[in-house]
């Protein structure tokens, strides 16, 4: 087995490392250079950088069309594997191999597309998981070969849960793809969707259940990172107490929104319209992230304060 490596994100270089020590990939495909956190010096995508680091050959079209696809074809593989790639394979690039494999993080056919892993923890999912899949035309549809459920115990932030998938994806996919007996199956039950997440995702809006808001918080760190208004201005809620499924429901006498009080061991108690939550980090404009003790002893006039 020749493999072609398609992939961009962190969460996919365990895998990258993995299949490089089993000495399977003949090309690793990633996303060209884009502009870093200052928006100034290009940098090269996690799986580009440590694929170089390993010595590996490494492609970065902007876009894949005849020219592309004969020099992908000249290094002989036989398979190509995407996981966090970014880009959509057309028909005839992927007749270049005979066979194709694509890492999905949920139990497909649930949370399809770009962000499965944040729209699972958003939408207060008890388990997940991961899916390696045949790669087909329609995003996300192609057939299964097989699936890892992983349990949530709704503490899980986006960035802690990506690590955990990928710290499981490489003894959960190679077993396969060197199983030559494996066999795929059509997905079952309904599909859902994820989108691209943006920045005004983060926004919360005191109408929500605590469970949502507490699942909000959780799913936009590290980024976009969930954001409240004090006094006009946005206040990023970066940290929050216990776990999600564990709120207790009851009817607050205080305005959905309100700052209750600050909690030793717990933070920042919050009124929503079903229970309260309780924040333990916050970003305050034009300040560092910090924990909300400081926030309170550097602006105690805070708690009463209503967010919007």
């Amino acid at each position: 087995m020749r493999i072609v490596f398609a992939g961009t994100g962190s969460i996919a270089v365990p895998l990258l490392e993995a299949l490089a020590e089993h000495g399977l990939i003949a090309l690793v495909i990633s996303s060209p250079d884009a502009p870093g956190k200052r928006g100034k010096a290009l940098q090269p995508s996690p799986v580009k950088k440590r694929a170089l680091e390993l010595g590996l050959e490494v492609y970065t079209p902007e876009s894949i069309r005849k020219n592309e696809r004969e020099y992908v074809a000249s290094f002989g593989a036989d398979t190509l594997l995407s996981f966090c790639c970014g880009k959509i394979f057309g028909p005839k690039f992927l007749s270049v191999f005979s066979e194709t494999f694509n890492v999905h993080p949920s139990l497909l056919p649930l949370h399809r597309g770009p962000s499965p892993i944040y729209q699972a923890i958003r939408e207060g999912d008890r388990v997940t998981g991961i899916s390696l899949q045949k790669i087909a035309l329609g995003i996300d549809e192609g057939d299964i070969y097989a699936t890892l459920p992983i349990p949530l115990d709704g503490t899980e932030t986006e960035e802690s849960l990506s690590g955990r998938v990928a710290s499981l994806v490489p003894s959960f996919v190679l077993p396969v793809l060197l199983d030559s007996g494996r066999q795929a199956v059509r997905q079952q039950g309904t599909a859902t969707f994820s989108a691209f997440v943006r920045k005004e995702d983060g926004r919360i809006d005191f109408s929500m259940c605590a469970e949502e808001a507490h699942s909000v918080i959780r799913a936009c760190y590290p980024w976009p990172k969930a954001y409240v208004m004090l006094d006009g201005a946005p206040l990023y809620l970066t940290g929050v107490y216990g776990s999600g499924f564990e709120i207790e429901h009851t009817t607050p006498q205080e305005k959905s929104g309100t700052i209750v009080s600050c909690e030793k061991g717990k933070g920042l108690k919050i009124a929503f319209p079903d229970g309260y939550i309780y924040v333990t980090r916050v970003l305050p404009p034009m300040k560092k992230e910090m924990d909300v003790f400081s926030f309170v002893n550097g602006r105690k006039s805070v708690i009463g304060s209503v967010l919007e």
